[in-house]
């Protein structure tokens, strides 16, 4: 409709005033009574537009004060479409007062009386606006005293139109919803969900800050299970009982907040008299670094229904997950040890932050994902790794953004039968998770699609293998012993141990390659061990028959006894190979085909002699195909498996000891503590690989990114990897890629190292990064805010040096000062990568300082201080002379 037209013989409509998604407002006059009026015709005649248009209508008709805009009348235009008069406002909205100017603290609270007496009136009538925000808060010629309260299109009437939304509809705008209203809980949904976000409106008028900062799904997090903020922590002027009243209103659980609006006036009016500020004061800048740290993530996110708003918008108009999606997910995540929290758009998240390294918690979360895979066949799935702060709760908001962002990239749709292919990964959780796990490329998108017993294939390395290098001496003395034991017949054990991507998994599958060209006939059966599923019983020694046998997982019972049947046929016969096939049947689950054995019946009733005749089977098996060719047993990750089976190993091996048996196991360090006399009396051979040599890493280097690189580039690259040879080929991905930052996944791998490390240790680390890769005594204290050393801090240091993080250096660059350097380029990253946003402002600001007054002649290491701390608090005036001074000198 144009301006100048008459509509309804009633209002005529001058020049537009606003237009959006929905509609046009236009500025007339109304006949009857002769004032100025806002017109809004609604645009979009889709029944959900409507509906909402209808409701603001229904609402706004309900109502009268002064703090509410001026309800005139409704109808329906001769062209059909519906409209909605209402009272001429001028001024600005509340949001457009805060982006300009700040209120001060009588203004704030007096704002908030006014607009919660307007919702006092529609809580009264049985409404619930359901959208309070700074941008539907107006502001009638720029007065605070002249508030009104605006756009009720999405309110809650206690009638039947307030179910036109639907029951599981969620909607409001992200950081002033309630938790109940994030969650969809309509049944819980009433005037407390108001005082709520009216809460959120009076701690950004007090701050200068929203209550919920973040992109989109971290913002419903944060709500859901983070403590809510303080007021007085941003703005120490803020009465003890303001904030104890703004806290109320900010509790999650509704039940803790006052009622209803008039309820707030009351608590307003109970203050009393306080006193005005004309601008908020900061706090003190902190002294000292906090205890606070940023760790690694996984995130399993699902989507079981179709996403209704977009990564633009802050608003949320989203359907809640289908029954039955959360209760999945919680039962994926059992053995996760994860949280799980049911989110906007219809959304559920499992969060896994784990002590132990990225690489299992990837492991762990890609299991639990398809786990959920499996149970929600037409749901979509994401798995994403991102570093978080552990704050006031729970963390990860980054994470769930990135889960919902490839959500939303993945909107392919699902195959005829509403299934729905794989698992979405990130990048970084691709490049943690190893090859027992199939990953495929698609269209972009890199999907999980299984997990395997045991990796078959070698990682690649820009598209291609990676050669084989710095380990050929290991690689030799793993076949010789083995190759001995085939040649000379005598059973032999051999133990590889090394930290998390040092290149056990490599050597094993070169190693196993070398024994099956040069011994064709050998027997082989590879097991691994579970250390994300804690080492059920005697699952290694399944794993490893299993194996042998040829039975893929998920076989049918009946073709997996079938496969028993036929290699104990030819091996062991009449009642000595039927005794063996129960127990060993046993051992792998598969119920007897006929009726079981007596004795069989008998050891079920037993344990300690179901153990005893497990062990025998397993042992005259080996000795069996031990009599016709050499028999070769490979055991993965031995640091998961479980006591029974590494028993069980023990006897083939003493039992066996002249048959040509040969055991290869790899594992973490920590193995030795599990099994603290593993074999030792078999003869057991350990060989502990070390670093990578240099030399070796270089030539890797070159090999995947050609002749012509530098040497010294080359080398730089090796150096940063501190030998780790996990940590070089990712390395090597991101040079390859440009990407100057180190790669989330070798941090990753090395951030376990630190985590191991006590509270104290990785505070003090975190510190000392902030120097760089050398670090002095007196300047980490600084940043510790400690005058002196104390027996924590001795302690800590100790610790550092001791676990090979820290070295000292023999001379210092400034005198009386103690040096010390990061034994790596990637533990020196790793830790700077764990400090929180504020403790490495700080840290940089407080290490400038110190680095002044120690005597710091290079203006350029100063400048990089002073950009990085953002000038983070106020600075003594001689401080901040002295680097500008330097960083000037500098520049010229």
């Amino acid at each position: 409709m144009l301006p100048g037209r008459l509509l309804d013989d009633r209002f005529e409509l001058a020049e537009v005033a606003g237009s959006g998604g929905m509609g046009t407002v236009y500025r007339a006059l109304d006949r009857a009574s002769g004032e100025v009026v806002a017109v809004k015709l609604l645009r979009r005649l889709d029944a959900r537009a409507e509906a909402r248009f209808l409701r603001e209508a229904a609402a706004l008709s309900r109502l009268s004060h002064p703090h509410i805009v001026r309800y005139v009348t409704h109808g329906v235009a001769p062209t059909g479409e519906p409209y909605l008069a209402m009272e001429w406002l001028s001024g600005e909205s509340l949001a457009d007062r805060l982006s300009r100017l700040e209120l001060r603290v009588d203004e704030s609270v007096a704002l908030t009386r006014r607009v919660a007496d307007a919702l006092g009136a529609a809580h009264a009538r049985g409404i619930v606006h359901r959208d309070i925000k700074p941008s539907n808060l107006f502001l009638v010629d720029g007065a605070l005293d002249r508030v009104k309260l605006l756009d009720f299109g999405i309110a809650l009437l206690s009638d039947a139109t307030s179910r036109l939304t639907g029951t599981s509809a969620v909607v409001g705008t992200l950081g002033y919803m309630a938790p109940e209203q994030a969650r969809g809980d309509r049944e819980a949904l009433d005037g407390r969900a108001d005082v709520f976000a009216l809460g959120c409106v009076l701690f950004e008028c007090l701050t200068g800050q929203r209550a919920f900062r973040g992109q989109h799904l971290s913002v419903v997090w944060k709500l859901l299970l983070e403590d809510s903020p303080r007021a007085r922590e941003l703005r120490p002027e803020v009465p003890e009982t303001l904030d104890a009243l703004l806290t109320r209103m900010l509790a999650k659980d509704p039940s803790e907040r006052p009622e209803d609006g008039a309820a707030v006036v009351r608590c307003v009016d109970a203050l009393g008299a306080l006193e005005g500020s004309s601008a908020p004061s900061a706090l003190p800048p902190p002294a000292a670094i906090s205890m606070r740290e940023r760790r690694l993530a996984s995130v399993v996110a699902v989507r079981s229904a179709q996403p209704s708003f977009s990564a633009t918008t802050e608003s949320l108009d989203a359907h809640a997950p289908p029954p039955g999606t959360l209760a999945a997910v919680r039962r994926a995540a059992l053995t996760l040890g994860a949280q799980v929290v049911e989110l906007g758009d219809g959304i559920v998240a499992a969060v896994a932050a784990s002590a132990g390294s990225a690489a299992d918690q990837a492991a762990l979360a890609a299991r639990c994902a398809l786990q959920v895979r499996a149970l929600l066949p037409g749901a979509a799935v994401a798995l994403v790794t991102a570093r978080g702060e552990p704050m006031r709760g729970s963390p990860f908001g980054e994470a769930l953004d990135q889960a919902a962002a490839l959500l939303d990239a993945a909107a392919a749709p699902a195959r005829a039968d509403g299934r729905r292919e794989g698992v979405l990964v990130d990048a970084a959780t691709r490049a943690l998770l190893d090859a027992r796990f199939e990953v495929v490329a698609e269209g972009g998108l890199a999907r999980l699609v299984a997990e395997r017993e045991i990796g078959e294939g070698a990682r690649q390395l820009l598209g291609g293998p990676s050669p084989y290098v710095g380990r050929e001496r290991e690689l030799q003395q793993l076949l010789e012993l083995v190759g001995d034991s085939f040649t000379e017949r005598r059973a032999a054990a051999a133990l590889v141990t090394a930290a998390a991507g040092m290149g056990k998994s490599r050597l094993r599958r070169e190693a196993v390659d070398a024994l099956l060209q040069r011994h064709p006939g050998v027997a082989l059966s590879v097991a691994r061990g579970d250390a994300l599923g804690g080492g059920a019983a005697l699952a290694l020694l399944a794993g490893a028959l299993r194996s042998a046998l040829g039975i893929a997982p998920g076989e049918a019972p009946d073709a997996q006894r079938a496969r028993l049947a036929q290699a104990l046929g030819s091996l062991l016969a009449g009642e000595e190979g039927r005794w063996a096939a129960a127990f060993l049947g046993e051992l792998l689950g598969l119920a007897p085909p006929d009726e079981a054995p007596a004795a069989l019946e008998a050891a079920r009733r037993d344990p300690a002699r179901m153990a005893e005749e497990i062990q025998r089977a397993y042992v005259d098996y080996a000795r069996a195909v031990t009599g016709a060719r050499p028999m070769l047993v490979v055991l993965e990750d031995l640091h998961g498996g479980d006591a029974p089976s590494v028993g069980i190993f023990d006897r083939a091996l003493r039992e066996l000891g002249d048959r040509p048996y040969a055991v290869l196991a790899f594992a973490r360090p920590e193995v030795h503590a599990l099994f603290p006399q593993l074999w030792a009396e078999r003869g057991l051979s350990e060989l502990r690989l070390r670093e990578l040599p240099a030399r070796a890493a270089e030539q890797l280097v070159r090999s995947a990114l050609g002749a012509s690189l530098a040497p010294e580039e080359a080398s730089a690259l090796a150096q940063r990897a501190a030998g780790n040879a996990f940590c070089l080929e990712e390395l090597i991905r991101a040079a390859a890629e440009g990407r100057r930052a180190p790669p989330e996944a070798a941090l990753g791998l090395v951030e376990a190292r630190i985590a191991a490390l006590g509270p104290e240790a990785r505070r003090l680390l975190r510190a000392a990064s902030v120097f760089g890769e050398v670090c002095w005594a007196g300047g980490v204290r600084a940043l510790l805010g400690a005058p002196a050393q104390g027996p924590s801090e001795r302690a800590a240091w100790a610790e550092l040096l001791d676990r090979e993080i820290l070295e000292r250096r023999p001379s210092s660059r400034f005198p009386g000062e103690e040096e010390l350097a990061f034994r790596g380029a990637l533990l020196r990253e790793a830790a700077y990568a764990m400090l929180t946003d504020r403790d490495r402002e700080l840290g940089h600001k407080l290490a400038g300082e110190w680095l002044v007054e120690a005597g710091e002649q290079d203006p350029e290491v100063l400048a990089e201080h002073l950009a990085r701390s953002r000038e983070t608090g106020p600075r003594r005036p001689e401080r901040s002379l002295g680097w500008s001074d330097r960083r000037g000198k500098g520049v010229a």
